[in-house]
């Protein structure tokens, strides 16, 4: 299981985004307060970062046994809290990081023919740099994606 957590001393809208997310990607949410990134890589092999630019979201970071794999910045519309099950997620769209990474369901030939197939309630729309984020057709947020970068080990 992957676990999601913010930058130390997070504002409202960071906390409730990363609620939001953990929540639509299955993850579990871990309250940071003092954790050290080595307490974190104890908790999980993969957990991501939530970091804030001027009290807003801003920049989403992967970690893989404490270290830094990908980094994703983006811009944040206003995040729509609502109740949601566990079932799995799926990308529609080009996306251009793989979705398995997020643990979505992923753009290989059998999960294209498995999301033609089946009706997914979580969904993920890409459209060019936007993402736009569905629960049963309703829309919880929209992420515009400014960056991507990825590290080499």
């Amino acid at each position: 299981m992957q676990v999601l957590t913010t930058s130390r001393k997070p504002g409202r809208k960071t906390r409730r985004f990363a609620k939001v997310l953990a929540r639509f990607f299955n993850w579990k949410y871990v309250n940071r307060g003092k954790l050290s990134l080595e307490d974190l890589a104890g908790i999980a092999e993969r957990f991501w970062i939530i970091s804030e630019v001027k009290g807003n979201p801003a920049i989403l970071n992967l970690y893989e046994r404490g270290e830094k794999t990908l980094e994703v910045s983006f811009t944040l519309s206003n995040v729509n809290k609502i109740k949601m099950d566990d079932s799995p997620a799926v990308f529609k769209g080009k996306a251009p990081i793989d979705p398995l990474v997020f643990g979505a369901i992923p753009q290989t030939k059998a999960g294209l023919k498995l999301t033609r197939k089946v009706e997914f309630r979580k969904k993920v729309v890409v459209k060019g740099d936007e993402w736009l984020f569905f629960y049963d057709d309703e829309m919880l947020f929209k992420l515009r994606i400014l960056k991507i970068s990825r590290s080499s080990r």
